[in-house]
């Protein structure tokens, strides 16, 4: 083994234990998971506005190539940590995969290791450890990537807000172990260093070796005399030996995935080369169909490599043109201007406005409430069938697809896109593209894979809005889908309608036909109470909220429970106590913390307004929260048995 670089892992803490980084779960599995937020992470690296390569490279070592490369990784101690790891927590899912991957290692005599380096990208900058009295500001990305958790410091351009887009890399490992090379540009040098700074990161399991607790995060490095690990520097033999070299001396960084994997396939790549080349196949079509606006725009490129020991057995560069044919002539078509007024053939683009509101900010570069207009640019599809026929994608100035809208229509068949935020001119935004741009990165769940938050158990929650904006916001995610569903009915005409239901237009002539709430059993059920949250605020740490309880009128009334909530990041609602709750208007009284709401002699619908304050004992500060109000138990007033309610 090279003396210059060895596995450390620190020494369990008395007082506190980790299983494992919960950060790698918010990752999904599957190799387009793998690409969106491998290839973002090189996007938001880029430095300057020239283009940033990535190259990705499957490769297999059996045989003599496998065992010198264990050794220069320091495999035995390695595994040795490993082995406990499995051993240490049977309920910790990490210790599981460990073990698992442990296994699979053990019955083939190939290990398989994923690359994926970036060239033309800031490396691994800044110094090696978060010491006291250091700025956030000051991290650098070194500290960023392999000693913090949770921590993004992006800045407006980016594509996330979570910092959980690196957890990719020990997503796909089955060893939870990762390596690391980087270039730095001689303005970045470290203690006047730039080449080949090599670090590695385990991510297990506290877990007990040699009668003696360790940690579950193992670092492989050089020892610093204070017993931390830090980078090696400038040690090419040692770059070679990990197969972590780089093709020219752009800066960058390398990652080395050991024992890569597919989380949702764990037996794919075991059983031979051809696999490999089936996989990079399956990793093409992610970046292609994800981020064809980027590689159409210029601003990244990708080539996919297959090796098996020291032979090239197959390499592509990525190029949606070939696929996505239509998407990228539109996309050309747009940026040089050349915009058609009506829809008259295959090669003919129209856009078409659509309205955003984006809502006041109370942080960072903070503005007033605002219209922003997003493009929505629509063409006309060819013969060729592909994956985003029919389908609008949503994207912002990333340029990676976070969300596509299916709208298909009888008659006509089209590709488009909603040009969003800094998106519409990524080379010279207006500020109000750019706050758009960080209103539409802050409404991303981590996964970046939607602005709209949907609906039942397919809702995600926009809590991270919370921090930044005035509530609400959801009406106005909610308007990008209305707003896009509108511009293309006025191309098309309109959607066909659901499966076994009939036309929207003919249910309205229709709807005279419905019968009021009446004895028989076939009778239309009564609308549901509604809650109009109409004024929020905070005051000395406590939400005040002002809303207005909508109920049908009917004889025997209503009986409710106003509830105040918290949502959460995961889409759940935790309830919150009142200190007080008054009705200020309308015909309804408080009850025991119930609202009963009493019929009225005339109008179709009864309205009472209330005006609460949440109590100050709450789960997290009320500046951080999202809030609404639920109805919860609602009954009638005189019959709470009844079928109606």
């Amino acid at each position: 083994m090279t003396q210059s670089a060895a596995w450390q892992w620190n020494r369990q803490s008395p007082a506190y234990g980790n299983f494992g980084n919960a950060n790698q779960w918010t990752v999904n599995a599957g190799l387009v998971s793998l690409a969106r937020e491998s290839a973002q992470n090189t996007n938001d690296a880029r430095a300057g506005s020239e283009a940033a390569e990535l190259v990705y490279s499957f490769i297999r070592l059996t045989g003599a190539a496998r065992d010198a490369f264990l050794a220069t990784l320091g495999w035995s101690d390695l595994k040795a940590h490993l082995q406990a790891m499995g051993e240490a927590a049977r309920g910790a899912v990490t210790a599981g995969q460990i073990r698992a991957g442990l296994e699979a290692s053990e019955q083939t005599d190939s290990l398989v290791l994923l690359r994926i380096a970036d060239y033309g990208c800031r490396g691994l900058t800044g110094p090696e450890f978060a010491e006291d009295g250091l700025s956030p500001d000051d991290f650098g990305n070194f500290i960023k990537l392999c000693r913090l958790d949770l921590f993004s410091g992006k800045d407006k351009a980016a594509g996330g807000s979570f910092g959980l887009g690196k957890a990719v890399y020990w997503r796909f490992s089955r060893l939870q172990t990762v390596l690391f090379n980087s270039v730095l540009a001689p303005s970045d040098a470290v203690d006047g260093f730039t080449q080949n700074r090599v670090f590695g990161v385990n991510q297990g399991v506290l877990h007990q070796y040699r009668d003696m607790g360790y940690e579950g995060r193992g670092y492989f490095g050089r020892a610093y005399p204070n017993g931390h690990v830090g980078s090696v520097w400038n040690d090419f033999e040692l770059v070679d030996a990990l197969h972590l070299n780089r093709a020219d001396a752009r800066p960058g960084t390398t990652a080395l995935l050991l024992g890569f994997y597919d989380p949702d396939q764990p037996q794919r790549g075991l059983n031979g080369p051809e696999e490999l080349t089936e996989l990079a196949h399956d990793l093409r079509e992610g970046v292609e169909e994800n981020f064809w606006p980027l590689l159409t725009r210029g601003g990244l490129r990708v080539r996919i490599e297959v090796i098996d020991n020291d032979t090239v057995l197959s390499e592509k560069a990525v190029d949606p043109e070939e696929t996505y044919t239509e998407l990228v002539r539109a996309l050309r078509r747009f940026d040089a201007g050349k915009i058609d007024d009506e829809l008259s053939g295959p090669d003919t683009v129209v856009v078409r406005d659509v309205p955003v509101t984006v809502p006041r900010r109370r942080t960072g570069d903070r503005h007033q409430s605002f219209v922003h207009q997003a493009k929505l640019v629509v063409t006309l599809s060819d013969d060729q069938k592909d994956t985003l026929e029919n389908r609008v994608c949503l994207l912002r100035r990333p340029e990676m697809i976070v969300q596509t809208l299916d709208r298909p229509f009888d008659g006509h068949t089209y590709h488009a896109f909603l040009l969003a935020g800094a998106a519409i001119h990524p080379a010279a935004p207006t500020a109000e593209q750019l706050w758009a741009d960080d209103f539409l990165r802050f409404a991303e769940p981590p996964a970046h894979d939607r602005w709209l938050p949907g609906i039942g158990r397919r809702q995600a929650s926009q809590a991270n809005l919370t921090a930044h904006y005035l509530a609400p916001w959801v009406p106005n995610l909610q308007g990008i889908e209305k707003g896009v569903a509108a511009a293309l009915h006025g191309l098309f005409g309109a959607p066909p309608a659901r499966t076994g239901a009939p036309p929207e237009s003919l249910l309205r002539h229709l709807r005279f036909l419905r019968s009021e709430s009446g004895s028989g059993g076939a009778g239309g059920a009564p609308h549901k109470p509604e809650v109009d949250l109409t004024e929020w605020r905070v005051e000395d740490g406590r939400w005040n909220v002002r809303f207005t309880v909508r109920a049908k009128n009917r004889p025997q009334g209503w009986h409710l429970r106003p509830v105040l909530a918290f949502v959460g990041l995961d889409g759940r609602r935790a309830v919150v106590d009142w200190d007080s709750l008054l009705v200020e208007d309308g015909a309804g009284r408080l009850v025991d913390g119930g609202l009963r709401i009493e019929a009225t002699p005339r109008g179709r619908f009864a309205k009472v307004t209330l005006h609460g304050r949440s109590t100050g004992d709450l789960p997290i500060p009320a500046e951080e929260a999202a809030v609404e109000v639920i109805l919860q138990k609602p009954g009638p007033l005189l019959t709470p048995n009844d079928e109606d309610a």
